[in-house]
This record gives structure tokens, C-alpha cells and sequence, in this order.
């Protein structure tokens, strides 16, 4: 295991900016946040590194310690259903 103790939740679909954007203090513009670009912030208040993936494979890599990834998968389901 070479995860560095890391969990890989794939956040991806037309509305995928807007509903990182609720919990993630970064602009996530694709002019400031493009394809490629990749940061260490904070997501619903768990630390996280943000990958905004390229253009062919649109979304989002978001890489959370294991033991947030529960945490941070429910978050992100509850604030997924505004754009249900």
C-alpha cells in the first residue's frame, strides 16, 4: 500500500464546482482552478489535496486521510442534493 494513507473520492458531472465550492475556500474557477492544477486546502473543514483533472476525464480527485473519507463522503452526499 503506497496510498500514503489516502482515500480517492472522484467528484465529477456539470454541477461538480459548484458543490465543492460549498465546503472549499478556494476559486475553483476554471480560470484559476483548471485542468491539471492541484492544492492542498481544506474541504467541509477536513484537510484534503484537490486535483482538478484534464479536460478528456472532467472532475475532480480529492485525496482525504482514510479516516475522513466516511466523514467527508456523507458531506459531500448531503450537499449533492440540492443538484439532485
Amino acid at each position: 500500500d503506497v496510498s500514503a494513507q489516502r482515500t480517492t473520492i472522484l467528484v465529477a458531472g456539470p454541477r461538480a464546482r459548484d458543490l465543492l465550492s460549498h465546503g472549499c475556500p478556494l476559486d475553483l474557477h476554471p480560470r484559476a482552478f483548471g485542468p491539471g492544477r492541484c492544492a492542498q486546502t481544506t474541504l467541509a473543514r477536513t484537510q484534503v489535496v484537490l486535483v482538478a483533472r484534464d479536460e478528456a476525464r472532467a472532475g475532480f480527485w480529492v485525496l482525504v486521510r482514510s479516516s475522513f473519507a466516511g466523514y467527508l463522503t456523507d458531506w459531500l452526499l448531503d450537499a449533492a442534493v440540492e443538484y439532485g
